[in-house]
């Protein structure tokens, strides 16, 4: 493991990953649609008012979704709750908890208030449900109603390694269809650096690699991805997100610029309230839809947080999440 984060921090292999990522939307040959695309829904209202910028400040059992080394800043216990208004009446819904399975003897706190042997789990639970839909023939006459839903289930580990926390975590994937289930399950794996003096942290991660969800005969790609993020708190309680997501099949780069601004309050306090908002870009994004804002609460181990982003005339996604720490 030493020499896994050894390799992966060298400055000619984070070169190499930043130009994929960079690299321009050109198709060199023709681009692969993948499938599962739940899987790149916000299942954090925090990060979905930062537009996903969560490679690097994506924290507790939240983190999961957006880079699973994040989840090692649980405490000892977290628990979240997640539910999004998604487009024509469908709901996203997410669950998830982590706590921490051990401390090395005799090593204490250090670095980020972490200590260096803390060994993290999570489990998470997602589902996109489209609810009742109307079935058709090929002539277009009405068939009766059909439901479909997605869904996903993640376990992930994660340590603390100095300034470093690597994680990964394996998911179970389920898609159904009129009743037709396709099934798969897919990787992800993530890093997280603290930098030394200076309030910057920077993080990598790996996404849904796997063989993709079968369907009787045909498979579907997942939404493979390898995204890279900065976060920089240049004042006390203002934070900076940047984040840069390459979808690797479908040949286009997401780029995510999020913000939030403490009134009052912080990391560590027992109450306190917070501004957010984000834009993001890439190919086949609308000006409507570029934009995010939202809000978050702190009151006693607790957090509420809200988000919202206008979609043009597909309306509007909104998303709340409740976090309590245990």
């Amino acid at each position: 493991m030493n020499s896994f984060i050894y390799y992966f921090s060298r400055p000619w292999l984070l070169g190499a990953a930043l130009i994929f990522i960079f690299i321009p939307s050109t198709k060199i040959s023709q681009a692969l649609e993948s499938g599962a695309e739940f899987l790149r829904i916000d299942t954090d209202a925090r990060a979905g008012a930062m537009s996903s910028a969560g490679a690097a400040s994506a924290m507790g059992i939240s983190a999961i979704t957006y880079n699973p080394a994040g989840i090692v800043s649980i405490g000892k216990g977290e628990a979240a709750l997640s539910h999004s208004a998604w487009y024509l009446g469908s709901v996203h819904d997410f669950v998830g908890a982590g706590m921490v399975l051990g401390r090395e003897a005799g090593i204490g706190s250090g670095g980020a208030g972490l200590g260096a042997g803390r060994v993290v789990i999570g489990l998470s639970f997602t589902r996109l449900s489209s609810g009742s839909l109307e079935g058709r023939t090929a002539e277009r006459s009405k068939t009766g109603g059909y439901s479909a839903y997605d869904q996903a289930a993640s376990l992930a580990l994660a340590k603390q390694y100095g300034l470093y926390s690597v994680g990964g975590a394996v998911k179970y994937i389920e898609s159904s269809i009129a009743g037709i289930k396709g099934t798969g399950y897919a990787v992800d794996f993530g890093l997280k650096r603290g930098l030394r003096g200076v309030p910057v942290s920077v993080g990598v991660a790996v996404q849904n690699l796997g063989p993709g969800i079968k369907y009787i005969s045909q498979r579907d790609q997942l939404p493979l991805s390898v995204s890279a993020g900065i976060m920089f708190m240049p004042v006390q309680g203002f934070m900076l997100n940047f984040d840069a997501r390459r979808y690797v099949y479908d040949k286009y780069t997401a780029y995510s610029l999020g913000t939030e601004y403490a009134l009052f309050g912080g990391p560590g306090t027992m109450s306190g309230l917070s501004l957010r908002g984000g834009v993001n870009g890439g190919t086949g994004q609308s000006a409507a839809g570029a934009f995010s804002a939202g809000a978050g609460i702190k009151f006693m181990n607790a957090d509420l947080d809200y988000a919202m982003s206008p979609e043009g005339k597909l309306g509007s996604t909104q998303r709340i999440t409740l976090k309590k720490k245990f």
